[in-house]
């Protein structure tokens, strides 16, 4: 499959986007929420994006959207994960099947 490259703000503008929080179709918008996620689909593209926050002091299990067997997750990008396992070439991102992914809380100062 040939695809063209599409530019984040291009992504964000031009999708069909849905906010959740750890739970999908279920965004959290109260002053204490500490984790969002917010899923992007261009199906005319065939790109698919689901970007997890977690400011909470501990990981958190986000739900993710069912996408079929076929084209499974990817993680591409865990800034929670050591380098140089937090951002991989696409081609080398672990498949996800599971239906939630943990991710982790923000890095604590090592002072």
């Amino acid at each position: 499959m040939n695809r063209r490259r599409v530019s984040l703000s291009a992504l964000i503008r031009d999708a069909n986007k849905a906010w959740h929080g750890v739970r999908l179709d279920q965004p959290d918008w109260g002053d204490r929420s500490h984790s969002m996620a917010l899923g992007a689909e261009l199906r005319q593209e065939g790109v698919f994006f689901h970007l997890m926050l977690n400011a909470y002091w501990q990981p958190l299990d986000f739900e993710l959207p069912s996408v079929g067997d076929e084209s499974p997750w990817r993680r591409w990008i865990d800034t929670a994960l050591d380098s140089p396992q937090d951002i991989v070439p696409w081609e080398e991102a672990p498949t996800v099947r599971a239906a939630s992914y943990r991710v982790g809380g923000p890095a604590r100062s090592r002072c």
